[in-house]
């Protein structure tokens, strides 16, 4: 049977695409996942800010593409090569018969998870600086903490509206809905969108109300450790 190509298949080829800097293939790619997508559904933030950059990039070389296409012969052009073949799950799996049975709830994916997450009233603060003066961690269980925050004094560069604690739960960031554990690579897309979001923008955090894991300390700990000795290490050479 005809492997059938997917809209995620088309998205994470468009993303390939666009950091290896060829914009023409990747706005391609995304145009391809449009079109197969279901009817009534549309291209996620993620996918349409990248989409945006591609599309951009790509007008803006446009007038040096066609002044170096003209000068070429058509026999110097190198062919585009076809996209990567897309395995399907089902057959990854049977043709690798030591991989473990992928488990059926995300919780269950790592022993740190805690069985539920339990968090206070959500409350929004606003960035209106380029620096958030924040540092957010993606955990071991898939939740997304607030690890340390800088103070928002007036000589600071920062500036914020509300207020944001250390420990703090990130429910959406830049209009994203993250109020559940998420994977490795959505935090990677989350941390894109939030780079690329222009200011101000808004984060909803919450207070974790239930026992917070152990490893979360951990994390803190160290994140302590790193801005005590850069603080030192700043203060020494000021010194010399």
């Amino acid at each position: 049977p005809r492997l059938q190509v997917t809209p995620e298949a088309y998205s994470t080829l468009a993303k390939s695409y666009f950091y290896l800097r060829d914009y023409e293939s990747a706005v391609e790619a995304f145009e391809n996942c449009e079109r197969i997508l279901p009817e009534g559904e549309t291209l996620s933030m993620f996918d349409q800010a990248y989409f945006d950059k591609a599309r951009a990039f790509e007008e803006m070389a446009g007038d040096d593409a066609k002044s170096v296409y003209t000068t070429r012969s058509t026999k110097s052009i190198v062919p585009k090569l076809p996209p990567p073949r897309f395995v399907p799950r089902e057959e990854a799996l049977q043709s690798t018969p030591t991989m473990p049975s992928m488990p059926k709830h995300w919780p269950q994916q790592t022993k740190n998870a805690p069985a539920a997450m339990v968090v206070g009233p959500e409350r929004s603060i606003t960035f209106l600086s380029e620096a958030m003066g924040i540092k957010l961690n993606r955990g071991s269980d898939g939740w997304v903490r607030v690890l340390s925050v800088l103070p928002d004094s007036p000589s600071s560069p920062i500036a914020r509206q509300g207020t944001i604690e250390e420990g703090d739960v990130v429910r959406e960031a830049a209009g994203v809905d993250i109020r559940r554990p998420i994977t490795n690579v959505m935090w990677g897309d989350t941390v894109a969108m939030i780079k690329m979001a222009p200011r101000p923008i808004t984060l909803v955090v919450a207070k974790e109300v239930s026992k917070v894991p152990h490893f979360v300390f951990e994390e803190r700990q160290r994140t302590e450790r790193q801005s005590r000795l850069l603080s030192t290490t700043v203060q020494t050479s000021d010194t010399r």
